[in-house]
């Protein structure tokens, strides 16, 4: 009995800390856009990631029911917070605009990460989105 309630309490304990965690990556997500729109809930659930997201990928902002984001067990600890922040920031973009710019995502993704002082994740994924770039035309005359 000693340990399921240590076992609990440890539990307890963790999701506090997850959610405080994603309340703080959510805020800055506001902030970067300018945005006042709710809070969504975030589901950690790599047999739903598997479902209703895109094949392949972590995780998903999904606006069925309300909106939730959908984020997988699975994603690596050191991606986490950047990952979530880019379904944020979608979720935010759809909730205020009714649409998502992955390239706008993206590039706030590189600037989330340079403000966390993450310079060497930060060139990575602004690799990610120079590849996005590649075959659109980004001057017109």
């Amino acid at each position: 009995m000693k340990n399921v309630n240590k076992f609990m309490l440890m539990a307890i304990f963790g999701l506090a800390v997850n959610v405080f965690a994603n309340n703080a990556i959510y805020s800055k997500a506001q902030s970067f856009l300018e945005s006042d729109a709710p809070e969504i809930s975030v589901v950690y659930d790599s047999s739903l990631v598997a479902t209703i997201c895109p094949k392949g990928s972590a995780g998903c902002f999904s606006s069925a029911n309300g909106g939730s984001i959908y984020l997988s067990t699975d994603i690596p600890a050191h991606h986490h917070d950047v990952v979530l922040f880019g379904l944020f920031t979608d979720y935010i973009q759809y909730e205020d605009y009714r649409v998502i710019d992955s390239n706008y995502t993206c590039e706030l993704k590189v600037k989330f990460l340079q403000n966390e002082g993450e310079s060497h994740l930060a060139n990575l994924y602004q690799g990610q989105c120079n590849t996005l770039y590649k075959g659109k035309i980004l001057v017109s005359l």
